[in-house]
């Protein structure tokens, strides 16, 4: 509504300030609540008005009366107080809102989203939770957006990895069950894990210790085990990709023939190399060795060419996710996708850093310690909510420090716990309100508050002139302040979320979801909200209704529980 305002006002205002039709100014929320609700800086538009800015926006202020703000100038800053009967409008549309913040501003975005993707290898370890997180939450923010979104896990089968689990379990299987001794200088061809001697103990044919058969095996076992994580952290993928079906259907070598027909590859000492240099990257890179095997490179362009040609969905964007080590890596995938005649802005990577485990107050790094090792043995300690809130509550941009015991915690510094136990205290004040009192003076029991029938015909037929009432209500100053502002943050998750569908930063709604619970825990302390009058009572349920509804939304959005009770 501002948005809009303003526009009006700048239009009027064109002919005296000579400002430009389209101007380049943000609706912010100024840092003290003091100053207003909003507030706009016109301080750019001085270089084309060439008048100081308190003239500016003592003009544009005639433009911008409404009955649902009071404006204020502030040097070159315009401020806005929004009315307390538009809150109440914006209170009372999300009740009736069946998924508050749903949108449709990615409604054009058909996204194949491919995240995780480990070798079929060994167990899944403590990064890929930050994928699980990252990976899952943006696909429920995308859909909640408007999107249609494909989650996928590219199983990376085929190659060296392969042949080395295949040896480790066959050594494990032979003799005393050791593994050789490392050759210093050289990269250990074993994987050392003592999940490989529980393999060996459940390998159903000693006899056949062929590289297909133990390959297979570990495979078909280490999937199984991923895929029980994967459900048990509430992620589905739709599509198990596996990369060895791309060399089984001739997809390689198809690929590498479409690249020299493109005439963007050449021999040098014996390899096949691809000119990534002609679009961007800083050296060409090798997709056949001299040996004559593939590089990793190779198997990647062909899974791209894969994805856009893929029958019965039609996708305009491929998100990666990938660890912050495959940076250099982006170069060359970008410049096969402009090889392959596609648009490079179609293909999307997204970085994440490392997470590094707090435990007894001491960083402890993957692979120096036997417990946490594993993305399931932290889910066994912290708990699916913990580990899915604690991966998403930072940046993907920066390292994560997982404090083991404190997201095990049930403590206000525990940041999953912090929420849910504000969504908990929700539902516990609206069951209180249907339920008898106890009368302490006279330890007598009186009848409830409320009846839950009247209740939800109530909510159900609610309109804004039933709770007009609500700020008149309160107490003091304190309560109202703190009303309003919770009301304002309620307002504002729609744009948390598309903001955060729009720069892929689901951290940005963990982040809301922390600032939505301080807010309401504020609130609760300074206004009460079972008041004995029944209709005043029912006025601030509303916002203790609608806040349950906007923390289980944002939660879920998460892929973390609302519990009612805690």
């Amino acid at each position: 509504m501002i948005r809009q305002a303003l526009e009006t006002a700048f239009y009027q205002a064109l002919s005296t300030l000579n400002l430009p039709g389209n101007p380049s100014i943000n609706v912010e929320r100024p840092r003290e609540a003091s100053f207003g609700d909003y507030a706009i800086n016109i301080s750019p538009l001085a270089k084309f008005a060439k008048q100081p800015p308190p003239v500016i926006a003592a003009r544009l202020v005639e433009g911008l009366e409404s009955s649902a703000w009071s404006t204020s100038v502030a040097g070159a800053f315009i401020n806005f107080q929004i009315a307390e009967s538009q809150l109440i409008e914006s209170l009372v549309q999300l009740v009736h809102e069946k998924n508050p913040g749903q949108n449709q501003s990615l409604q054009d975005m058909h996204c194949l989203l491919e995240f995780v993707s480990a070798n079929p290898t060994g167990p899944l370890h403590i990064g890929h939770g930050r994928w699980v997180a990252l990976g899952d939450s943006l696909a429920r923010i995308f859909t909640h957006c408007g999107a249609m979104v494909t989650r996928e896990f590219y199983i990376n089968d085929a190659g060296v990895q392969m042949f080395n689990i295949a040896n480790s379990l066959r050594y494990r299987l032979m003799g005393d069950g050791q593994l050789p001794a490392p050759i210093e200088g050289e990269p250990y061809p074993f994987y050392p894990g003592e999940y490989v001697i529980e393999l060996a103990q459940k390998y159903p044919d000693p006899d056949n210790l062929t590289h297909e058969a133990l390959a297979a095996f570990a495979k078909t076992e280490m999937l199984q085990s991923q895929k029980a994580l994967m459900e048990r952290c509430r992620l589905t993928f739709d599509v198990w990709f596996s990369e060895q079906s791309l060399h089984d259907a001739g997809a390689v070598i198809e690929i590498v023939e479409k690249l020299k027909n493109h005439g963007v590859t050449y021999e040098k000492d014996g390899a096949l190399w691809f000119a990534t240099t002609r679009f961007g990257d800083d050296q060409d890179r090798v997709l056949i060795k001299s040996d004559g095997s593939y590089t990793y490179l190779t198997a990647d362009i062909a899974y791209f060419e894969n994805k856009s040609l893929r029958e019965n969905r039609f996708y305009n964007r491929f998100i990666y996710i990938w660890g912050a080590d495959h940076h250099g890596y982006i170069p060359r995938m970008k410049a096969a996708v402009c090889a392959l005649g596609y648009d490079p802005e179609q293909f999307e990577v997204t970085l994440g850093q490392l997470v590094n485990l707090i435990i007894d107050g001491e960083k402890t790094r993957m692979g120096k310690r036997k417990k946490m090792l594993t993305l399931e043995e932290l889910v066994d300690e912290v708990g699916v909510d913990a580990v899915r809130f604690w991966m998403i509550s930072k940046s993907q941009d920066t390292a994560l420090d997982f404090n083991v015991e404190l997201a095990a915690s049930s403590s206000d510094e525990n940041p999953v716990f912090y929420v849910q136990y504000a969504h908990a205290r929700c539902a516990s004040i609206l069951r209180n309100a249907f339920q008898p009192r106890l009368d302490t003076i006279n330890n007598t029991e009186q009848l409830p508050l409320l009846k839950e029938s009247d209740w939800q015909k109530f909510m159900a037929d609610l309109k804004p002139d039933q709770i007009y009432t609500l700020f008149a209500s309160l107490e003091n100053d304190q309560a109202k302040t703190a009303l309003r502002a919770l009301i304002l943050k309620l307002d504002s998750f729609e744009d948390v979320i598309m903001l955060a569908a729009k720069n892929r930063t689901p951290h940005l709604l963990a982040r809301y979801t922390q600032d939505l619970a301080s807010d309401f825990h504020h609130f609760y302390t300074v206004c009460r909200v079972l008041v004995p009058d029944p209709d005043q009572a029912k006025s601030r349920l509303v916002v203790i209704y609608a806040l349950k509804k906007v923390l289980a939304q944002a939660l879920d959005l998460l892929g973390v529980s609302a519990p009612e009770q805690m």
